[in-house]
């Protein structure tokens, strides 16, 4: 028996073949001593209304001024390769 398509509301319609696709974001933050990077990851929920993406964070990497010029370094030394 094929897997039929999964109607989630009238608007929506979920192919039950789809792949998983996972996305995050970075947030960046700081005071007159450190640097936060903070992860979120995207995560997608049902509710009553339908289906909504919503943030998660759990992770934060927090890096001293020093540490951070480095990283500006390496990264702009990446992205003008």
């Amino acid at each position: 028996m094929k897997n039929e398509n999964i109607k989630v509301n009238k608007n929506m319609i979920i192919d039950p073949d789809s792949e998983i696709i996972y996305a995050s974001s970075i947030g960046v933050g700081g005071d007159e001593e450190e640097i936060r990077l903070i992860l979120f990851n995207k995560r997608l929920i049902s509710n009553e209304e339908g289906m909504e993406i919503i943030n998660e964070s759990d992770t934060q990497i927090i890096i001293n001024k020093s540490t951070a010029r480095k990283l500006k370094e390496l990264l702009t030394q990446q992205l003008n390769e």
